[in-house]
């Protein structure tokens, strides 16, 4: 007996998407069976929710339907053992010392920028914090756009530079 293959073109997306919303439901639930069912509720009620409004972005709209899922399972769940697997449930906040470490690469990357020269700096801010083009910052500071995306270059080597020099030093008070 041959398998039956559906050709509908969004077909593969959901499939991808349904197994993303089963490994987030997994992470949070550590139950593979409730995970696969929320997963499928999931993508039940986003093809119904897409149906009649308009969606941005389906993965967040599916993380979204499965996290309210989720609670809603253990809300159901009156027993005082299954409300505190609830409470188990992954905090999205980083870990204390993940924030000082964070906060600290952070520094070390500002100091590279202001050791930048000025016009690479004012460079590469205006593309990556602004947002302007090549163009733009080409006008507004008399480059032409190569030279600006050199300028981009060469700030992004300094700082993946200084991030790799960060990370080897952090790792050697690791151990």
């Amino acid at each position: 007996m041959s398998a039956v293959r559906c050709t509908h073109p969004m077909a593969e997306d959901w499939a991808d998407l349904r197994q993303a919303v089963a490994r987030y439901a997994l992470s949070l639930t550590r139950h593979r069976d409730l995970a696969e069912d929320i997963a499928q509720q999931t993508v039940l009620k986003a093809i119904e929710y897409q149906q009649s409004n308009i969606v941005i972005s389906m993965h967040a709209l599916a993380f979204r339907i499965a996290g309210n899922l989720v609670r809603e399972h253990y809300r159901r769940q009156k027993p005082l053992a299954d409300l505190e697997a609830a409470s188990e449930l992954a905090c999205n906040n980083p870990l204390p010392d993940r924030v000082v470490e964070d906060r600290a690469e952070t520094r070390a990357l500002m100091q590279v920028l202001n050791a930048m020269p000025p016009l690479r700096r004012d460079v590469f801010m205006r593309r990556r914090v602004e947002g302007q083009s090549c163009q733009e910052i080409g006008r507004a500071l008399g480059l032409n756009p190569k030279a600006v995306e050199k300028h981009i270059t060469r700030a992004l080597m300094d700082l993946q530079v200084a991030r790799q020099r960060w990370q080897a030093r952090h790792e050697e008070g690791d151990q």
